[in-house]
């Protein structure tokens, strides 16, 4: 597996890859767009041969570094794409001196919080209404060494 930037070329992949993984809660072409202008560096993509397996966005702003979103294809999920991201993720955030990493997750996705528990992020609050109306957040952190 290669962990590498996004390009322009791989978005309708990722498209594809957002669209199997969050349907109706999808992103689309334009904020993808705008997430790569605002942190290029930090927008990654898991490749396995030709094929791109996943992404993670990361942004570094003034409020913190925020893992924005992550998403792998579901047939190459349980073989460690996403792990592999944070860990592709987490060496830039070394490298730029970064402490702490923040993401939000929706309180009912428990697959995604265990997942993230076990690579060491933990609750610290919750966040009421963050995907809208009865649908609250946890909001998550994890100290970098």
């Amino acid at each position: 597996m290669k962990i590498r930037q996004f390009d322009r070329r791989d978005l309708a992949r990722i498209l594809k890859i957002e669209q199997a993984s969050f349907a109706g809660d999808a992103w689309d072409a334009r904020l993808f767009e705008q997430y790569h202008r605002r942190c290029p560096e930090l927008f990654l993509v898991a490749q396995l041969g030709r094929r791109i397996a996943g992404y993670a966005i990361t942004c570094v702003e003034s409020s913190g570094v925020e893992l924005v979103s992550i998403g792998v294809d579901p047939r190459d999920r349980r073989i460690g794409v996403a792990h592999a991201l944070l860990d592709g993720m987490a060496e830039k955030l070394r490298v730029q001196k970064k402490r702490t990493w923040w993401l939000m997750v929706e309180t009912v996705n428990t697959g995604a919080i265990r997942f993230y528990e076990q690579y060491g992020f933990s609750v610290v609050r919750i966040v009421k209404g963050y995907y809208g109306s009865g649908r609250d957040a946890w909001r998550m952190r994890l100290k970098l060494r």
